[in-house]
């Protein structure tokens, strides 16, 4: 018989699974892993920014190198410059017109050659009628002559009539100042012809100066005029150069001479000129003049030295080379070029002592080597300079000096 109770089936709890739980692990390792690749190099970062920051605090580090004294025996090798030894410009003493020339740039001229000739007619007409009135004025002595030779007889006449009492004496002392008179004006026609021949003598030689000629032997270098042109002279503003002439059979070769090296370059010293256009050429010299002088401007003396130059091959104007031999008894010290400090106050450079501190020193420079700089004053040989010194590189500033041998170019 039913009791119409239902029993309830019991089942058993179902198995959980292991899936999820893996995939919570690797999560958590991956995130490790991520951890890891983030940390690593922010970890390095700061330790690189501590090195830098320990660097900063301790003295910056610079390249140094040692200076030397150059040779005390070498050339001293200078840039010079040729002019003619004779050279002038030829200038116009008449105004006119060109008449004729007879020479153009590179010829070859003696003195006293015509070079070209001017048309004056001012001149030409004010001599012609110079020289008719030393005519004029030798005719009126002709006359003046005559009128007192008239005064003179006249005179000697009276003086006898006088005595025999013919005429009375004031009548024969009228006639004796006549003829003193006419006496006199004889001597003033012959001063008016002295006055007038000097005129005469003055206005030929402006005359001559219609022929303009070469005042020495040598090239012409230069031609201003052509025939027809305008010739003028007198105020500097107006005045006209024609040519120049140079001559160049020998020729002076300037050079500037630094103060250091002054008194070692003398007249009479030997000199060697070399020409670039004129390869293998060598030209010997002798230095005949110098100012004696150091311009205060550039620290030099000018010096001459003239050169033989039978062949004309050295042209006035050109570039030369100058070598002297010189000894120097205090030979300069040579500073590397990139360790020159060029600021307001003047030519500076770094020097380390023994102990490392930077002491900026002024120095006096004299030649530029190029990669080298001669430096008079301030430095002695053997000291340590800073290369390509920074803004931190500082007089009384620390520093850690890394030596270098060989200075970079």
């Amino acid at each position: 018989m039913s009791t119409g109770i239902h029993n309830p089936v019991i089942r058993p709890p179902a198995r959980r699974s292991g899936r999820p739980m893996a995939a919570m692990v690797a999560a958590f390792l991956l995130l490790c892993v991520v951890a890891v690749l983030f940390a690593v190099p922010r970890m390095r970062h700061d330790r690189e920014l501590l090195r830098e920051a320990d660097a900063a605090a301790g003295p910056p580090l610079v390249l140094t190198t040692q200076v030397k004294a150059g040779s005390s025996d070498g050339n001293l090798e200078l840039p010079g410059t040729v002019q003619a030894f004779q050279q002038t410009p030829i200038f116009a003493r008449t105004s006119g017109y060109l008449k004729a020339r007879y020479v153009d740039i590179g010829d070859h001229v003696h003195s006293g050659q015509l070079l070209a000739e001017i048309a004056d007619p001012q001149t030409d007409q004010m001599l012609r009628q110079a020289q008719a009135t030393v005519v004029q004025l030798k005719a009126q002595l002709a006359q003046a002559e005559a009128n007192a030779h008239l005064s003179d007889v006249t005179n000697q006449r009276w003086q006898t009539l006088v005595k025999q009492g013919v005429v009375s004496q004031e009548d024969a002392d009228t006639k004796k100042a006549q003829a003193g008179a006419d006496a006199a004006a004889v001597e003033a026609a012959k001063a008016n012809i002295g006055a007038g021949e000097a005129n005469v003598l003055s206005l030929q030689e402006q005359q001559s100066f219609e022929h303009v000629t070469a005042p020495f032997s040598g090239g012409i270098l230069s031609r201003n005029v052509d025939v027809g042109s305008l010739i003028s002279s007198g105020s500097a503003t107006s005045v006209t150069q024609m040519f120049s002439i140079g001559q160049a059979d020998t020729v002076r070769v300037f050079t500037n001479v630094p103060q250091a090296n002054a008194e070692q370059v003398l007249s009479g010293q030997k000199a060697s000129v070399t020409f670039r256009e004129l390869p293998g050429a060598i030209y010997r010299g002798t230095v005949n003049h110098s100012t004696k002088n150091i311009d205060t401007d550039t620290g030099t003396m000018l010096v001459e030295v003239d050169l033989a130059n039978s062949d004309l091959k050295i042209l006035p104007g050109m570039y030369a080379n100058v070598q002297f031999d010189v000894r120097q008894a205090h030979p300069p010290v040579l500073l590397p070029a990139i360790a020159l400090l060029m600021r307001v106050s003047g030519p500076q450079a770094a020097v380390v002592d023994a102990n490392n501190i930077v002491h900026i020193r002024s120095i006096s420079l004299g030649r530029d080597m190029g990669d080298a700089v001669e430096v008079l004053k301030g430095l002695n040989d053997g000291d340590r300079v800073v290369l390509n010194p920074a803004d931190t590189v500082t007089d009384g500033a620390k520093v850690q000096p890394q030596l270098q041998t060989q200075p970079q170019q």
